[in-house]
C-alpha cells in the first residue's frame, strides 16, 4: 500500500506529469466558450442544467442501480453478464497497481516542503470542503423555505419583549404571565416545526434509500463499492451499461460497444462511441473522455478521473445556470402574501388603536398592553404547524400512492396543473409488453398477419412454426437484441441461487387460470416481450432449449445500439460460437421502426424461405398490416437481415457505424442507398447537405447502400393501465388537457388514446376518411368539415422546431392532442408552446434527453422504473411505480393541499373578530376587558390549534376534480370572499355569542350592562383594582348573611358601613350608575426608597413611579353625589365569594404576591411599584399634603377626564369635607371648615400628598400627622386583635402597635369585581370554543353539504372532543392563576350554544343556496365540467 509514497522523486514526477496532461485536457475554458454561450441563451428557458453541478450526495439525487447487460456468450445459461475486464498495462514488480494516482486512497495532509508534483495527489482534500458548501447551501435553502413565517415569529418576539418591558414598568402580573407565553409560542411551534420537517425528511431519505447510489473502483488492486461523494481525483472506475459516470473520466480500456449519451451536456441525440485513444483537440469531441452526469448506454470501461465537483466541465458551466434563486412555489407565495397582509392588518390596527388609545388619555403602557392584545388577536400562531402537518400528510399520502415528491411544496403546484404532456409506454400502459401478432410472409407468398397467443388474441395461435420466413423472424428477434433472463432467486435460508421454472400456472381470484412468466427479463420492455415468446417457441419450431444457446452459437461480431435519430438497432452475427474461427458468412440483424426498416429493403422473404424483390405491391401490403395493427393500439416492430459474405467481410474486416472514416453511415450493407442518391445528387447540384442542426452531414459509405431483406412484422400488446381511462376522465372533468407525446408510430399512439380517453372525437384523418366512404363532398348532406375536427394526432415529422406560432396554436387549441414520433428536443418545443398560452404544464419523461423538457415544465415527472438518473435529477416528482393515475393523485393531492389550508385559514380567522372586538370595546366604550390576551392565547394554541390542523387530514371534496384548474392570478388562499365570511358574518356571530355570555355572567353577579356599557366611568380602567361606587335607587345594605343593616334603611343618601358592607336591590331597587374615584395625585417617576414597606404608613413617599392614585378628597366628592362603595349582594352568592374580603388581612393580600413576583423575576423597579397598582392600603389625603391649601400649590394638568368622574369631581368644595365625612354630624371638630381650602378641577392632578393607614406611634401620637382625623374612614384600614373579621375585636391609638395587632382591609367590591370578570372572560372564551363547533363543522366543505361530506376526519372528531376537554380542564383544572380562567357555571356553557346553532344553519343555507343557484353542465368539447356561478356563489364562495 505504501510503496508509492517510498518511490523516487523521478518516478513521482513521471507519473504526476502524465496524471496532468490527462486533466490538463478539460483545463482549456476555451474549449468551452461555444457551449457556455449556449447555455447562457437558453438560461431563460431551461430552470437548471439536466444534472447536478457538483459531487453527488447520497442523500438527495439517489440513481437507480445500474441495470446489468445481457450475460456473455459464453455464460451458462441463466447468469448474469460481465463483460470481460479490460486488462491493465502489466505490474512493475513489488508495485500494487492499486496505489498509484489510478487507485488513489486517503493521504496525508499536503506538507509545507512537498514537491509541486505532489499536490496534484492532494486535489481530494478540496472535495471535502466542497461536500461542506453543498451541506451548508442545502440548509440555507430549507432556511429560506422556513423563512416565510419569520415574520410572523417576529411580531411574536416583539409582542413578548414588549410585555417584558411593560411589566418593568407596570408590575402586572398579566403582562408577565403574557410575555412569557408569547416566548414559549413561538419556541414551541419553532421546535413542533422542526420535527415535522424532521419526519418528512426522513420518509424522503427513505424513498432514497430504496436506490442506493455506488461507484465501483479500483483501489488497492481490488474492485470497491463506494458512494459517489467519496470518488477522488486518481481513482480508477469502472462503467457499465446503465451507469452514471460519477466524474470526469480518461478512457483506459473500454469494450467495442462502449458509448455514452452526452445529450444533458452537448444535446446531442445519439449515444458517443468511446474509445481510449485522443481523437480530438476538442475536449468535448475527443472520444476518450467520459464526462460527469452523462450515462452508459451501452458497453463498459475502466478510466481514471481526473476531475470531480466543480471542476468537471458540467459543473463549471451549471454554475450559470444556478448563480440565481430559485423561484418560489406557488403554495410559498401564497403564504408569504397571507403572511404579508394578516401582519399588516395586525400592525396597522394595533399601532392605529396604540395613537388612539394614547389621545383619549390613556397612559403608555396600557396603550401598549393593548397594543400587543391587537396584534396576538390578528397573528394566527397555528399556521406554521397547520402548513407543516399538511405537507408531512402529503408526503406520508405520496408515499401510499408510490410517487416521490422531491420537493412537497411543488405538490400543490401539480395541483394547479392545467395541461399534463404524458408519455404513452409505461406511463399510460403497463410496459408489460406481449407479442400479440406477427407478420410473415404465408404459404402464397404474401405477407398475413397471425396471432401469437397473446391476451389480445384470447390465446389464439395461428402462426406456423414450420415456416423458414417465420423461423427467420423469430432468429432476428432473438439476435438483434439485449434483453436477458434473471432465471434464479436466491433462498434466503441456505444462501443458495435456486433455478426456477420459465412459467407456472396460477389460478386468479375468480378460479380462471393463466400461465405467469417467472423468469424475469432484464432490459427493455419491448425486447423483453421478445424474448419471452422466443423462448418457449424457439423449442417448439427448431428444437433450441434456450435463447442463450441461440446466442451461443451465433456469436455477435458488432452492433450499433438503437437511437431515438435512427429509431433502429443493428447487430452483425457470425454462425458459430467463435468469431475469430467461423469462416462462414457473416449475418445483419436489423429491427426498428416500420417505416425506417421498411425503406431500407430492397427484397423480401418468401414463405418458403426464398428471396424475393420487394415491389411496391408488396411494399403496400406490408404498410396496410402495420396500419391494422398499430389502429388496434399494438406497438409495430419492423425486421430484416442480410447475408455477408466472408471473402469480403471475414474475421479481420473492421466492422463500424461509420464515424471513425468520417461517413455518416456503416461500412457495411444497411440498406442505406437513398442516403446516398440523395448525396450523390446534392454534389451534382453543387448544394452541401446539411442536418437538421445546421451541421455539414458526412458523406454516406459506400458499402452501406446495398438493400437488406425484409422479413416482417412483430406487433407488441402494452394494455392501458386499469386505472388510467378513469384517471384521464378526472382529468377532463377537472378541466386538465391531457396531451399524449410519445416516440411510438401515430396508429399505435391514436389507438391507446382512445381507449384511455385522449381522444374521443374522430380525427381530421378519419372525417376525411368518412366522407369518402360515404361518397360525401362539401355541401351534402351529413358532409362533415375535416377542419372542425377535435381531435389531432401529430407526428414528429409534421413540425420543426422553428414552426410559427400562429401553427403551434392551431394544433394546440384542440382540445384532443396526441403527438407521435416525436424526438426529446421536440417535447421540449411542445411544453415551450404550452406555456406561451398560459398552461401550468406538468411533463413525464423517463430518457435522458427528456431532462431539458422536465427542466422546463411547472412540475417535472420522471419515471421512476425506466427513468434514467439524469432525469430523476432533472425531475421534480419520480413515479415509483411509472403509472399515470400516480400524477392524477397527486394532482388531486395538490387541490388538496390547496383546499385544506383554506378551511384551516377560514377556521382561524373566524375566531380573529371575537378576539379582537373585546380590545375594541375596551378602548372605545372603556368596558372591562371581556377577553385577555392570555385568554386569546389559549384559544390560538389551546383550544384552536387541533382542530386548525385537522383540516389537514380532511378528505377531498367530491366535487374537487370536477373545478377548473386554480387561477394563481386570482385564487388565493385568502381572498376578499374569505375575509368577508370570517370575518363580517361568522366572526361577527361569535363576537356577538362572546358578549352575550360576558354581559350575562356580570350580570348574574351583580354588574348589569347599564353599568359597563354606554356609561364611560372608568370601568376599562379601575374594574378589579380599585372600590367602584355606585348611585342606587332603592335598595338596602346586607350583612354576609344577608341581614338587612336597620341603621341605614336608604342607601341613596348614605354609604354602607364595616357591618353591613353590601348592596341588595331588594325588592325592586337598581343601580343608576356606577364610578370610580378620581386618582387626582401622581407622585414621583421613581418607586419609594430602600426602607419602604407597603404596612408601614411611615415609609411611603411621594413616589409612586408615576402611578396615580385616589385621594380621601376625591372620595368625599363621590360621596357628595350620591355613590358609595358598592359590593353586590349577587356576588356575595357566587361560587368565588370569600367572606375573608370584607375584613382582609393585608399581609396576604397582592401587593406581598406581586411584590414577590416581581422580585423573583428581577424587575427591582416594579417590586416596590406592584402596591400603587391597587386599591391603597390605606387612604391619600391631598390637603394634607399640601397643607390644607391646594390653591396655592403646584399642580399638574392631566387627570384621566372620564365623564362620570369628572361629573362628580368637578367643583368639590374641599371646606365641605367635614359634613361629607360625617354624614353631616359634627364630629367635635377633628375634621372642620378648616380641613381644606380650595375647590377640584376635572383637570387636577396633585403631585402632593401623605399616606395615612390609621398607625400610631408607641407616644400616642399618630405616625403621620394629621392622619388621626381620618381613622374613622370606611376606606382606612381596621387593625383588629387576633385577627381579621366582621368580629374582630377592634383596637385603637397606641394598641394598635401590640402585639399581635392585625391590619385588615374591606376589598370585597374590588375582589368581586376581579373574580366575576375573570368568570365573565372564562364564560366569553367558553363561547367561542361553543360556537368553533360550529366552525369547525362549516368549514369541512367549502361547497357541500355536512351531510354530503360525512364525519370520517376522525382527527377531526377528536378536535372536536380535545378543545372542550381541554376547554373544562383549562377551567376546572387548577391552572387559573396564569390563564385568568375560572371554575365557571355549568350554565354560563349555554350561552354560546344558540349562537353556535345559528352558525351553523346560517352556512349550511348559504351553500345550499350556492349549489341551488349554481348549475353544473359538461363542456361537449373538452369534457370539463363547468359551473354557472349563482348570485350566492359570486358573493360568498371562498
Amino acid at each position: 500500500m505504501c510503496d508509492w509514497l517510498f518511490e523516487s522523486k523521478e518516478e513521482k514526477a513521471a507519473k504526476a506529469k502524465e496524471l496532468r496532461k490527462n486533466v490538463e485536457m478539460t483545463e482549456h475554458s476555451e474549449d468551452l466558450e461555444p457551449l457556455l454561450a449556449k447555455l447562457k441563451t437558453n438560461a431563460s428557458t431551461v430552470r437548471a442544467p439536466p444534472t447536478a453541478p457538483r459531487r453527488i450526495d447520497p442523500a438527495r439525487a439517489p440513481p437507480p442501480a445500474p441495470a446489468r447487460p445481457p450475460p456473455p456468450r459464453d455464460a451458462p445459461a441463466g447468469s448474469a453478464r460481465r463483460l470481460p475486464r479490460p486488462s491493465l498495462p502489466p505490474r512493475r514488480a513489488g508495485h500494487d497497481d492499486g496505489a498509484g494516482p489510478g487507485g488513489l486512497r486517503p493521504v496525508r495532509p499536503q506538507r509545507a516542503d512537498a514537491p509541486a508534483d505532489d499536490a496534484l495527489v492532494h486535489q481530494v482534500h478540496r472535495g471535502d470542503d466542497r461536500a461542506r458548501r453543498r451541506r451548508s447551501d442545502r440548509d440555507a435553502s430549507r432556511f429560506r423555505d422556513r423563512a416565510r413565517f419569520r415574520f410572523f415569529s417576529l411580531l411574536l418576539w416583539g409582542a413578548s419583549a414588549a410585555c417584558f418591558v411593560s411589566y418593568s414598568l407596570k408590575p402586572d402580573v398579566e403582562n408577565l404571565y403574557l410575555g412569557i407565553v408569547l416566548a414559549a409560542v413561538v419556541w414551541v411551534t419553532g421546535c413542533f416545526s422542526y420535527l415535522q420537517n424532521r419526519k418528512s425528511d426522513n420518509m424522503m431519505a427513505e424513498f432514497k434509500a430504496m436506490r442506493p447510489p455506488k461507484v465501483k473502483v479500483v483501489r488497492n488492486g481490488e474492485p470497491l463499492t463506494i458512494d459517489p461523494a467519496l470518488v477522488t481525483v486518481g481513482d480508477i472506475v469502472l462503467l457499465e451499461q446503465g451507469d452514471l459516470v460519477p466524474a470526469d473520466l480518461r478512457v483506459l480500456e473500454c469494450s467495442p460497444n462502449m458509448c455514452v449519451d452526452n445529450s444533458s451536456l452537448t444535446g446531442e441525440s445519439e449515444p458517443q462511441k468511446r474509445k481510449a485513444e485522443c481523437t480530438h483537440e476538442d475536449v468535448l469531441e475527443t472520444a476518450n473522455l467520459c464526462f460527469f452526469g452523462t450515462q452508459v448506454p451501452e458497453g463498459s470501461c475502466r478510466g481514471l478521473v481526473v476531475k470531480i465537483a466543480d471542476d468537471t466541465v458540467i459543473g463549471r458551466i451549471a454554475k450559470l445556470a444556478l448563480s440565481t434563486e430559485a423561484e418560489q412555489t406557488p403554495i410559498n407565495k401564497e403564504i408569504h402574501r397571507f403572511i404579508l397582509i394578516i401582519s399588516a392588518i395586525a400592525i396597522v390596527l394595533g399601532v392605529s388603536f396604540f395613537c388612539a388609545s394614547l389621545a383619549m388619555g390613556q397612559d403608555e403602557i396600557a396603550s401598549l398592553v393593548f397594543m400587543i392584545g391587537i396584534i396576538v388577536a390578528n397573528v394566527p400562531e397555528g399556521l406554521l404547524a397547520t402548513v407543516t402537518v399538511c405537507l408531512t400528510l402529503t408526503a406520508k399520502r405520496m408515499y401510499t400512492k408510490k410517487v416521490m415528491v422531491k420537493n412537497l411544496e411543488g405538490v400543490e403546484t401539480l395541483g394547479s396543473t392545467s395541461c399534463i404532456c404524458s408519455d404513452k409506454t409505461g406511463t399510460l400502459t403497463q410496459n408489460i409488453m406481449t407479442v400479440a401478432q406477427c407478420v410473415y410472409s404465408d404459404k402464397n407468398g404474401a405477407p398475413s398477419i397471425q396471432d401469437c397467443g397473446s391476451s389480445f388474441t384470447k390465446g389464439v395461435k395461428t402462426y406456423d412454426g414450420d415456416s423458414p420466413s417465420f423461423q427467420s423472424l423469430l432468429t432476428c428477434s432473438t439476435l438483434c437484441n439485449t434483453c436477458y433472463f434473471e432465471k434464479y432467486w436466491e433462498d434466503e435460508d441456505t444462501g443458495k441461487r435456486v433455478l426456477l421454472p420459465f412459467s407456472k400456472v396460477r389460478t386468479q381470484g375468480d378460479g380462471s387460470t393463466i400461465v405467469e412468466i417467472q423468469w424475469k427479463p432484464v432490459g427493455n420492455a419491448s425486447e423483453g416481450a421478445m424474448i419471452k415468446f422466443a423462448h418457449p417457441t424457439l423449442n417448439e419450431t427448431m428444437g433450441i432449449k434456450d435463447i442463450e444457446d441461440m446466442r451461443r452459437a451465433n456469436a455477435k461480431v458488432f452492433d450499433i445500439p438503437f437511437n431515438s435519430k435512427n429509431k433502429y438497432q443493428v447487430h452483425v452475427h457470425c454462425t458459430s460460437p467463435d468469431a475469430a474461427t467461423d469462416k462462414n458468412d457473416r449475418i445483419v440483424y436489423m429491427k426498428g421502426a416500420p417505416e425506417r426498416v421498411l425503406i431500407r429493403c430492397t427484397e423480401y422473404m418468401a414463405g418458403d424461405g426464398s428471396i424475393v424483390p420487394m415491389t411496391p405491391e408488396l411494399a403496400a401490403r406490408i404498410e396496410e398490416s402495420q396500419m391494422a395493427m398499430g389502429n388496434n393500439g399494438l406497438r409495430v416492430l419492423g425486421f430484416a437481415m442480410k447475408k455477408l459474405p466472408f471473402a469480403k467481410y471475414g474475421a479481420d474486416y473492421p466492422f463500424s457505424d461509420g464515424r471513425e472514416e468520417g461517413c455518416s453511415t456503416a461500412n457495411f450493407p444497411l440498406g442505406e442507398f437513398k442516403a446516398i442518391e440523395a448525396f450523390e445528387q446534392a454534389k451534382r447540384d453543387g448544394v452541401e447537405l446539411k442536418d437538421d442542426k445546421g451541421k455539414k452531414v458526412l458523406p454516406p459509405h459506400p458499402l452501406s447502400g446495398e438493400g437488406l431483406i425484409f422479413l416482417g412484422l412483430m406487433a407488441l400488446v402494452d394494455p392501458p393501465r386499469e386505472a388510467v381511462p378513469g384517471a384521464v376522465a378526472k382529468c377532463k372533468t377537472a378541466g386538465i388537457k391531457v396531451i399524449m407525446v410519445t416516440g411510438d408510430h401515430p396508429g399505435t399512439a391514436k389507438a391507446i388514446a382512445y381507449k384511455v380517453g385522449i381522444l374521443w372525437s374522430p380525427t381530421k384523418d378519419d372525417i376525411e376518411k368518412q366522407n369518402k366512404d360515404n361518397g360525401l363532398s362539401p355541401g351534402d348532406v351529413g358532409y362533415q368539415d375535416p377542419a372542425d375536427a377535435l381531435a389531432v394526432v401529430c407526428p414528429g415529422w409534421e413540425f420543426s422546431d422553428d414552426m410559427g406560432d400562429d401553427k403551434w396554436d392551431a394544433i394546440l387549441a384542440h382540445p384532443q392532442i396526441v403527438f407521435a414520433r416525436t424526438s426529446p428536443q421536440q417535447k421540449l418545443v411542445i411544453v415551450s408552446n404550452c406555456q406561451r398560452l398560459g398552461h401550468v404544464v406538468a411533463v413525464t419523461g423517463d430518457g435522458v434527453n427528456d431532462s431539458p423538457a422536465l427542466k422546463k415544465a411547472d412540475i417535472g415527472i420522471a419515471m421512476g422504473i425506466a427513468g434514467t438518473p439524469v432525469t430523476k435529477n432533472a425531475a421534480d416528482m419520480i413515479l415509483l411505480d411509472d403509472n399515470f393515475a400516480s400524477i392524477v393523485a397527486g394532482v388531486e393531492e395538490g387541490r388538496l393541499i390547496f383546499d385544506n389550508l383554506k378551511k384551516s385559514i377560514c377556521y382561524t380567522l373566524t375566531s380573529n373578530i371575537p378576539e379582537i372586538s373585546p380590545f375594541l370595546c375596551w378602548i372605545t366604550m372603556n368596558t372591562p376587558m371581556p377577553l385577555s390576551t392570555v385568554l386569546i392565547l389559549a384559544i390560538d394554541l389551546g383550544t384552536d390549534m387541533v382542530p386548525a390542523i385537522s383540516m389537514a387530514y380532511e378528505d377531498a371534496e367530491a366535487d374537487i376534480m370536477k373545478r377548473p384548474p386554480r387561477n394563481a392570478a386570482t385564487d388565493h388562499l385568502v381572498t376578499s370572499k374569505l375575509i368577508c365570511l370570517a370575518y363580517l358574518q361568522i366572526g361577527v356571530m361569535q363576537a356577538m355569542a362572546g358578549f352575550y355570555a360576558w354581559m350575562l355572567v356580570l350580570n348574574d353577579y351583580g354588574f348589569p350592562p347599564t353599568i359597563l356599557l354606554g356609561n364611560p366611568s372608568g370601568a376599562g380602567l379601575y374594574f378589579g383594582e380599585q372600590t367602584m361606587y355606585c348611585k342606587f335607587n332603592g335598595g338596602q345594605y346586607v350583612n354576609g348573611e344577608g341581614e338587612i343593616d336597620p341603621a341605614n334603611p336608604d342607601p341613596t343618601v348614605s354609604g354602607p358601613n364595616r357591618n353591613y358592607p353590601m348592596w341588595d336591590r331588594g325588592d325592586g331597587g337598581y343601580i343608576k350608575a356606577c364610578t370610580y374615584p378620581a386618582k387626582n395625585f401622581q407622585g414621583g417617576n421613581k418607586a419609594p426608597g430602600e426602607n419602604f414597606y407597603y404596612e408601614y404608613a411611615a415609609t411611603y413617599t411621594e413616589k409612586t413611579n408615576m402611578f396615580q392614585q385616589p385621594t380621601i378628597e376625591s372620595i368625599w366628592a363621590l360621596n357628595e353625589k350620591g355613590f358609595f362603595e358598592y359590593a353586590p349582594w349577587r356576588g356575595r352568592l357566587s361560587p368565588f365569594w370569600d367572606k375573608k374580603w370584607v375584613s382582609f388581612n393585608i399581609h396576604n393580600s397582592e401587593y406581598k404576591i406581586a411584590k414577590a413576583k416581581a422580585a423573583a423575576f428581577g424587575f427591582q423597579g416594579a417590586r416596590d411599584s406592584a402596591v400603587f397598582q391597587y386599591q391603597p392600603a390605606g387612604v391619600w389625603s391631598i390637603c394634607l399634603g399640601n397643607d390644607g391649601d391646594l390653591d396655592k400649590k403646584t399642580r399638574r394638568n392631566g387627570m384621566i377626564e372620564l365623564d362620570l368622574i369628572k361629573e362628580s369631581y368637578e367643583g368639590f368644595d374641599l371646606a365641605d369635607a367635614a359634613s361629607v365625612a360625617t354624614g353631616g354630624v359634627d364630629n367635635g371638630g377633628t375634621i372642620g371648615a378648616d380641613w381644606c381650602n380650595g375647590k377640584t378641577h376635572g383637570h387636577t392632578m396633585f403631585q402632593h400628598a401623605v399616606f395615612c393607614n390609621g398607625q400610631y406611634k408607641a407616644n400616642g401620637d399618630p405616625e403621620v400627622a394629621g392622619c388621626d382625623a381620618l381613622d374613622d374612614e370606611t376606606p382606612n384600614l381596621q387593625y383588629c386583635q387576633g385577627g381579621c373579621g366582621l368580629d374582630c375585636t377592634e383596637v385603637f391609638g397606641a394598641d394598635r402597635n401590640a402585639e399581635g395587632v392585625v391590619q385588615c382591609q374591606n376589598i370585597a367590591s374590588r375582589m368581586i369585581q376581579k373574580k366575576a370578570l375573570q368568570h365573565a372572560q372564562a364564560a366569553y372564551w367558553v363561547s367561542i370554543v361553543v360556537v368553533q363547533w360550529a366552525d369547525l363543522l362549516i368549514c369541512k366543505t367549502r361547497w357541500l353539504s355536512i351531510r354530503q361530506q360525512g364525519l370520517r376526519n376522525s382527527v377531526l372528531n377528536f378536535g372536536l372532543f380535545f378543545e372542550t376537554l381541554l376547554a373544562a380542564w383549562l377551567c376546572y383544572g387548577g391552572i387559573f392563576e396564569v390563564l385568568g380562567t375560572q371554575p365557571i357555571r355549568f350554565t354560563h356553557w349555554m350561552p354560546g350554544i344558540p349562537w353556535s346553532m345559528m352558525i351553523f344553519m346560517y352556512d349550511e343555507t348559504r351553500k345550499y343556496l350556492m349549489r341551488a343557484t349554481s348549475p353544473e353542465v359538461a363542456d361537449p368539447i373538452t369534457g370539463a365540467i363547468k359551473r354557472q356561478a349563482g348570485w350566492v356563489e359570486k358573493a360568498t364562495y371562498y
